[in-house]
This record gives C-alpha cells, sequence and structure tokens, in this order.
C-alpha cells in the first residue's frame, strides 16, 4: 500500500530525459528535484564513472538502494532514477511503497543518439555496440512497464510536463498540498 501522499519516481532508460523532465515538474508543483545518481556521487565523493571503475556494478547497486530508500522518507519529491535503478526487485518493493512510478518511454533509435559517445554513462563501455545496448534497453523494458504511468516521452518536453501535470493519476498529489 503506498503512503498517503507518495513521492514521485521518474524511470527510464539512459537519454530518456529523466533529469531534464523532473526539474521542470519539481519546479511547475514547488516540490523538491533529487537525481539518484547525483546523490550517490555526493555520498561518497566520485563521480559515477569512478565507482564503476573501482568498485564495479554491484557496489553501485547497494548505493543506488541506499539512497532510494532515504528519498523514500521524504515528502513531496520528484526523483530521476538511474536506469538500471528499477531492474532491482528490491527498489521494485520500495517504489511502489513510497512513490508513483512514471516510465518516460522513448524510442531506442532517439536514446541511443542522445547518449551514444557520452563518457559519464559507464555501461555504455561494458555495452560498446547499438545492438547489446538495444538488447539491454529490451530487457529493462519489463521493469519500466511496472509504472503507475507510463508517457510518450518522444515528444517536446513541454507537451511531456503537461501531460505529466494534467494526468488523472498525478494531479491529485501537488494540488493536495
Amino acid at each position: 500500500m503506498k503512503k498517503e501522499s507518495p513521492n514521485i519516481a521518474l524511470l527510464g532508460f539512459m537519454g530518456s530525459g529523466k533529469t531534464t523532465i523532473g526539474r521542470q515538474l519539481a519546479r511547475k508543483i514547488e516540490w523538491q528535484f533529487l537525481d539518484s545518481d547525483d546523490l550517490i556521487e555526493k555520498k561518497i565523493s566520485l563521480p559515477i564513472p569512478s565507482i564503476f571503475e573501482q568498485w564495479g556494478e554491484s557496489y553501485f547497486r547497494s548505493l543506488e538502494k541506499e539512497v532510494l530508500q532515504e528519498v523514500a522518507l521524504k515528502d513531496n519529491v520528484v526523483l530521476a532514477t538511474g536506469g538500471g535503478l528499477p531492474a532491482q526487485e528490491d527498489n521494485w518493493q520500495i517504489l511502489r511503497k513510497y512513490f508513483l512510478t512514471i516510465f518516460l518511454q522513448v524510442d531506442f533509435s532517439r536514446l541511443y543518439q542522445r547518449i551514444k559517445g557520452d563518457s559519464h554513462r559507464p555501461l555504455l563501455s561494458q555495452y560498446s555496440t547499438a545492438q547489446e545496448l538495444e538488447k539491454l534497453y529490451r530487457e529493462r523494458l519489463v521493469y519500466y512497464g511496472r509504472a503507475d504511468v507510463i508517457i510518450d516521452g518522444n515528444r517536446s518536453e513541454r507537451e511531456i510536463i503537461e501531460e505529466i501535470l494534467y494526468h488523472e493519476k498525478i494531479s491529485g498529489l501537488w494540488r493536495k498540498r
């Protein structure tokens, strides 16, 4: 059962616009914006690529869960999650209980154009071809599809924000404050 006034978590693959949309949404509804990757970097004073390089993905995922648990205790937060966060079953239990989840669904070809060559995304070095990365994207779709709300993220930022603000499952959250 969700808490009475859940936070909002934006889900989606790398490059889907979670941070950009999250910042704008939080500003519009006057909630706090947080990004799980930023919180992890602040927590241990290292950039994400260095965390992956020094300790590996499993350590990063444990930090991701810690950060999610901390944010879950807050109120009136819009959280941009890392692309792999929803692919961990433990994280889904937290998301379900404390967040209204919104999947920003973007076509893989569009995502790939946005993220290719981005050195701040450590998984890009593990999945060196577009085909390998698309396979990861398809595997994660199963998790993203569990979201409470699915938004077409192939449109303009303004259109995406408008749909979120007026979606029947979402609009009541921020208006109740």
